[in-house]
């Protein structure tokens, strides 16, 4: 039974949530002030990749980078709910009976940071979450040429045993920016025949030109 009593507070700035905030009566799982959610600039984006639909929820700008180095690469931990818990409600509904593939991270950043950072933001949805996909190398996208990430594909494989076959797949990650990651993730999943795809990403690069 959700409490009445409880005072939350926000993550980001460590001032309460007022009890008045619509998404407190959704959820009791919002970590962030209505001041510093509007500073992630919410705006809802739809786009396709191989015939999925996709979905990101913020632009990736300086605020988002900003958070999600802290979270990400200054290992706080207590960050991972921000991104999606005032969201969560209504992705719940959105992507009920889906069940989550995180891009994979390489384990060693994962085993030095002490938790997967997809894994840990995505976790808020509660949804079932399966590990399908390994990265065999440790190489970040923004090392690479243009014509290097189009060979993402080599560095990423299967986990042996995992069956997806007729399920209902939402494929997560944190930042969308070329889609190549995406891409070859998107094809793995496909060659082993899932009964659907989407996917959801929290940020999206936005390209000026």
């Amino acid at each position: 039974m959700k409490s009445n009593t409880a005072t939350h507070i926000c993550k980001c700035c460590f001032n309460p949530i007022k009890e008045s905030s619509w998404s407190l009566l959704a959820s009791d799982s919002v970590s962030i002030c209505d001041k510093c959610y509007r500073e992630f600039n919410p705006r809802i984006a739809y786009f396709r990749v191989f015939g999925a639909t996709c979905m990101s929820l913020f632009p990736y700008d300086e605020v988002i980078r900003s958070h999600l180095f802290q979270f990400k690469g200054c290992f706080d931990y207590e960050l991972g709910e921000i991104f999606l818990s005032r969201a969560s409600a209504y992705l719940k509904i959105l992507f009920h009976g889906y069940s989550i593939v995180p891009a994979p991270s390489f384990w060693l950043k994962d085993e030095k940071r002490g938790f997967n950072h997809v894994e840990k933001m995505f976790d808020v949805l509660g949804l079932p979450m399966i590990r399908a996909i390994i990265k065999t190398e440790d190489i970040k996208q923004s090392d690479l040429s243009s014509r290097e990430r189009t060979t993402v594909s080599r560095r990423l494989a299967w986990i042996p045993g995992v069956d997806i076959k007729g399920k209902k797949i939402l494929f997560v990650d944190d930042v969308y920016t070329t889609g190549s990651t995406v891409k070859a993730c998107l094809k793995m999943i496909k060659d082993h025949h899932p009964k659907g795809i989407k996917v959801l990403v929290m940020s999206k690069t936005v390209f000026k030109g």
